[in-house]
């Protein structure tokens, strides 16, 4: 590496002024990555090198983290005790205790591991069968077998750390009977037969063979029990788990049945009324979300007492799809008045009275005054303004200041700037954790200052501060997106909603599923879009690039935007879902109304999508001065709160 002069300790206004992850590195941070890249790959003499070069730089502590994780297997558990006692407010140290207690336990070292065990807050279960293997080996058998026994019954393989601690503890007889009745129905109700058939075989006595024999049979065919009721009686210590086993079995071939079967034997079979809670929420929703004509009926047969609260929203919307607008305002007089209350059932609610002649001018004043999609809705149906509700934020200097030269914040810049994203959260949560409300909200300013608008936007949250818009929708690439919605015959803030709903402007977000980048395009998205419209693409890693991201992402929006005719609502859905599976939905309902096809898609997730981004370019729109409309006068027109009998 070549040598550079030591650079100073960063200033206060340094710390408060913006900078962005496209920039280019500062020396010193280039000989940070040098330096830190030379320590993972245990090159001392470069660290040593680098180190005198860095001085008192604030991720000095990151690069001998990393040169201590490179010798992990020569490590005693003094040496991680050293690195906490001199870096105790650091998440890394935590990491360190983790990790080598975990190779102290690989290698036997049960003094060293003991040692470091003790300071875990919430071990992994191979560090527990560790545990359990130094009571073993400090000739503590009660203590080691007690361990044994609670994670031997788990419904999943364990760690294979663990199996020296199960031989030992099956060789003195531990393993009784019941454990493995245990295991065998916990592995059934996670699907894991296999597993299943391992823990039948160490029953020995006929009884529990029988009854491991009785569920392995139920599992394969659960509807012997709606044909032969009397195969389970309350007199079977399991009654209940066996038929919510069987129940879920069957939801999988006939859901009909599956509900036939629940309806007739939760009370047959004394089922309380707390466990059955959930079982009947699953059942009710997936038949809901079918939307088959005998739906609403099921509904009723699950819940006719409308004590769970979800089933009750969905057999309102199932009534909306019937235009049955006296049922809908029934059923929500049925819900909690907490759910009544919520803007959703409000915006309902005037619709079904104004559909009966009731009305609803009061309501609607009332509800338009919520910054939410259905206050956005009443807004809009009644010409009434939207109302943003911004309170801007009062920002005390001298506590920026403070909080700006706080070593962990120092830290979090650096980590910001040279784009260790996972570490400068790490940091954040453990600098914010035990902050006042109020700092916190002047923490999420700081780092907004800095560009990471995303970690801003998770402050405004953290920190309560729904009504502050100046951190909450930020609008870091409007060129960039204005430019494009332009070429494609777009909104100007649609594009923008997306990405402040899929990223919330990370420009490096990757999802499980690979998607990348502030729109987050999959890759093959990507490259067909590029190929069809004549975008540059340099490679799948430039999609976090913001312009490539925004320009293909905008591209595919104008897409699925023409594709959809025009109506932004099916587009942004496609947008999320996928435009085959909006076809989907398009030819099962869509002659509904247009807000009842909203609130009726079954995808919890596209719904909720779909009303943020309508909600969210309001928002933008409003912000930037421009005229805002949450939906275009065709789409209004196609609502039902507009279609009058």
């Amino acid at each position: 590496m070549t040598r550079q002069k030591l650079l100073p300790v960063f200033s206060t206004l340094l710390l408060l002024t913006s900078l962005s992850t496209q920039a280019a590195l500062t020396p010193q941070q280039e000989i940070y990555l040098d330096t830190l890249k030379a320590a993972q790959n245990g090159k001392d003499e470069e660290v040593s090198s680098g180190l005198k070069q860095l001085g008192d730089y604030p991720l000095r502590p990151y690069i001998l983290y990393s040169q201590l994780r490179s010798r992990l297997d020569k490590l005693s558990a003094e040496d991680a005790l050293d690195f906490s006692a001199r870096y105790p407010d650091i998440p890394i140290e935590g990491r360190l205790r983790w990790a080598l207690t975990t190779s102290l336990g690989e290698r036997g070292d049960w003094s060293g591991f003991r040692e470091l065990y003790s300071t875990l807050n919430n071990p992994s279960t191979e560090q527990q069968c560790y545990a359990g293997r130094a009571d073993l080996a400090e000739g503590k058998r009660k203590s080691a077998y007690s361990l044994a026994a609670r994670l031997w019954v788990e419904g999943h393989s364990q760690p294979n750390a663990c199996d020296p601690l199960f031989d030992s503890w099956m060789k003195a007889g531990g393993l009784q009977d019941q454990h493995a009745l245990t295991r065998v129905l916990e592995a059934l109700e996670s699907g894991n037969t296999s597993l299943a058939k391992y823990a039948g075989r160490k029953a020995q006595g006929a009884a529990t063979q029988q009854q491991i024999a009785f569920a392995q049979a139920l599992f394969e065919n659960p509807r012997q029990l709606l044909e032969s009721p009397a195969i389970l009686t309350t007199g079977n210590p399991e009654h209940r788990r066996l038929l919510m086993l069987a129940v879920n079995r069957l939801r999988r071939s006939d859901l009909d049945a599956a509900i036939d079967l629940w309806v007739r034997d939760r009370e047959r079979l004394n089922v309380p009324a707390e466990e059955q809670f959930d079982l009947t929420n699953r059942l009710g929703i997936y038949k809901a979300k079918r939307f088959s004509p005998d739906a609403d009926s099921a509904l009723a047969r699950l819940d006719p007492d409308f004590r769970v609260e979800e089933l009750t929203e969905w057999r309102a919307r199932l009534a909306m799809t019937r235009l049955d607008w006296p049922e809908v305002e029934r059923l929500i007089s049925k819900l909690p008045q907490e759910q009544r209350l919520h803007e959703r059932w409000q915006y309902w609610l005037s619709v079904a009275q104004r559909q009966q002649g009731k009305p609803v001018d009061a309501l609607l004043k009332q509800l338009s005054q919520d910054r939410t999609f259905y206050g956005f809705l009443a807004a809009e149906v009644s010409d009434a303004p939207f109302s943003l509700n911004h309170e801007a934020a009062d920002l005390d200097q001298a506590t920026l200041h403070r909080l700006a030269a706080l070593p962990a914040f120092q830290r979090i810049r650096e980590l910001y700037a040279v784009g260790r994203l996972y570490d400068a959260r790490s940091e954040w949560n453990a600098a914010t954790r035990n902050l006042p409300l109020s700092e916190q909200h002047l923490a999420a300013h700081l780092v907004n200052r800095w560009g990471w608008h995303t970690q801003g936007i998770r402050g405004a949250i953290q920190s309560e501060q729904w009504n502050d818009l100046d951190i909450r929708f930020p609008d870091p690439y409007r060129t960039l997106f204005d430019t494009a919605a332009e070429r494609n015959g777009i909104t100007k803030t649609w594009a923008t909603a997306i990405a402040r709903q899929e990223s919330a402007f990370w420009v490096q977000a990757r999802s499980h599923a690979g998607a990348r980048g502030l729109m987050q395009l999959m890759p093959a998205t990507a490259r067909q879009t590029a190929k069809k419209h004549s975008l540059p693409l340099n490679g799948i890693g430039s999609l976090y690039d913001p312009e490539t991201n925004i320009n293909l992402g905008s591209a595919y929006l104008g897409e699925m935007y023409r594709r959809f005719n025009s109506n932004r609502v099916f587009a942004t859905a496609a947008y999320n879902a996928g435009p085959h599976r909006v076809n989907r939905w398009l030819e099962a309902r869509g002659d509904l109304p247009l807000d009842i096809w909203i609130e009726t898609i079954p995808f919890d997730e596209t719904r909720n999508y779909v009303q943020n981004v309508l909600s969210f370019a309001v928002i933008y729109d409003r912000r930037a001065g421009r005229k805002a409309s949450l939906l275009s006068d065709t789409e209004k027109k196609l609502l039902a709160f507009n279609q009058l009998p």
